[in-house]
């Protein structure tokens, strides 16, 4: 087969350089993705450029070959030129699979952010686009005529009136238009008020370019996922916000914990299921920090952040070598910049940390593919310390109706929904980029976080949800923000069975 011709007579013209590179591809899968992008027949290097996270995505949606996928990414970025600044990085070590993000130091300029808001509304529109939106068009082509549309857009504005409607700014790449949520229509109006700025979300409704009244909203919403289970008896446990270092450091329990993990403690069958336990997620707040907060120094016992890596290194050096320890920072505490996604704690303050061959340190977030053996894929992990949970948690009227620092997984939900982690800008400190990895792109079996120092296991459309506890009790400025520590919980999953328990080590 003659490619370039084949592909002409679908309606598209590449130079021959190019077209060497999509012919390792099916020819309808190309025409495919170049129709979804709305592609001009004379597919040009700046249109390539300009769209090349889309491909990307449109390729993994379709199911290509990962393999596959590479090769033919790796050439054409090749071809165009492209040197990233910032990349994902994947480690493959045996059974795990390490996604993390790593950053060079570059100027953040005006056009980031507009590449940022882009490829959050083209991936997620993608997602909203599945759910069969009704005479879905762009916001430029809404008719001057009223009638029924759909139309997809980031958030702008949302704001109430003082009737009590619901009116909500919705602008994509072609223009904006108020979308209005009459308040008669109370399912739809308690919808609507979990809408939060920045987020993507589509509306359908009758309206037209000035105005559509609201009948339907749509969220980009992970579906329903086929739950794993590992072939072998493996259990995995989860911990977070440490606080080495802190005069408040619970450091008796948390030996209590390592003997138990290390078969020292427990009755019979907990010993025979410690010896089963191959994962130890940690996620964030290992060390407590130096001047992290006022007059913070009355409250450590270590004064020295390099101190408080020592004395965090030497604890879990005492762990099986057998047990992973996979690690991620937190917002604050440890020593990494506070602005996300977050690079793993440096070597240059933790070097005893580095020379722990079963400790692997990822970036906040981070994706960890576990249990991967012959005839099972494993199990994606998402670890996200928290960082955006007290903001919905403040702002988003049903979360704070219903308590949701006390209830962690409701806000967990809540951004499942979103897929994002800090949909609203300035929910947390981001750094604008093309990939914007907080973004929920590949659905994890099991999302983990910390930061509200809380206990929460739950499941959301078969998706394991935890929230783990801390090991520090109740400090001053814990009060002020007004968290309600819950100590010592470790959540154990069996990777075989799906069952969770939680141990108690207060």
């Amino acid at each position: 087969m003659n490619f370039t011709k084949e592909l002409l007579k679908k309606g598209y013209l590449m130079e021959s350089s190019l077209t060497k590179i999509f012919e390792t591809l099916d020819l309808n899968l190309v025409t495919e993705i170049l129709a979804e992008l709305n592609a001009p027949k004379l597919v040009s290097k700046n249109f390539l450029l300009a769209n090349i996270e889309k491909i990307s995505y449109s390729l993994s949606k379709k199911g290509v070959d990962e393999n596959l996928k590479k090769k033919f990414l790796e050439d054409l970025e090749k071809f165009l030129g492209i040197k990233k600044l910032e990349e994902e990085k994947e480690e493959k070590i045996n059974d795990i699979e390490i996604k993390k993000y790593l950053f060079e130091p570059r100027k953040i300029e005006v056009r980031d952010f507009v590449e940022y808001f882009k490829t959050r509304l083209w991936n997620l529109k993608l997602f909203i686009q599945e759910k069969g939106l009704e005479n879905l068009t762009s916001i430029g082509k809404l008719p001057f005529y009223k009638r029924k549309v759909s139309v997809i857009g980031i958030v702008y504005s949302k704001k109430k009136t003082r009737n009590k409607n619901v009116v909500v700014e919705l602008e994509d790449f072609t223009g904006r238009v108020r979308a209005i949520i009459s308040k008669e229509r109370k399912e739809l109006v308690e919808k609507a008020e979990q809408i939060v700025e920045d987020e993507v979300i589509g509306i359908t409704g009758f309206g037209n370019s000035d105005v559509i009244f609201a009948t339907e909203i749509f969220f980009p919403d992970i579906g329903k996922k086929r739950k794993k289970r590992c072939p072998k008896e493996i259990y995995a446990a989860f911990i977070s916000d440490i606080h080495v270092g802190s005069n408040k450091f619970l450091e008796k329990n948390f030996l209590h914990f390592i003997d138990w993990l290390n078969g020292n403690v427990g009755t019979e069958k907990q010993r025979e299921m410690a010896s089963k336990l191959k994962y130890l997620f940690v996620v964030g707040d290992t060390v407590d920090g130096v001047g992290v907060y006022p007059n913070q120094d009355k409250e450590l016992s270590i004064l020295d952040v390099f101190e408080q890596y020592k004395k965090l290194a030497k604890l879990l050096g005492k762990i099986r070598k057998d047990v992973k320890i996979i690690l991620c920072p937190g917002n604050l505490h440890d020593a990494v910049p506070r602005f996300e996604p977050q690079p793993p704690i440096p070597k240059e303050v933790a070097p005893d940390l580095y020379k722990l061959e079963n400790v692997f340190l990822v970036s906040n977030p981070a994706l960890v593919k576990i249990a991967k053996m012959k005839n099972f894929d494993g199990f994606d992990v998402l670890l996200y310390h928290g960082d955006s949970y007290d903001y919905y948690a403040d702002s988003v009227d049903a979360l704070r109706l219903a308590n949701a620092r006390k209830k962690p997984e409701t806000i967990i939900h809540f951004l499942l929904r979103k897929r994002h982690l800090a949909p609203t800008y300035g929910s947390a400190l981001i750094v604008p980029s093309k990939q914007d990895p907080l973004l929920i792109r590949n659905v994890p079996d099991i999302f983990v976080s910390g930061h509200l120092h809380r206990s929460a296991v739950s499941e959301y459309n078969n998706i394991i949800t935890i929230s783990c506890s801390c090991w520090q009790s109740k400090t001053p400025y814990q009060e002020k923000l007004g968290h309600e520590p819950d100590f010592c919980k470790v959540p154990i999953i069996n990777l075989k069975t799906r069952k969770i328990k939680v141990m108690d080590f207060s």
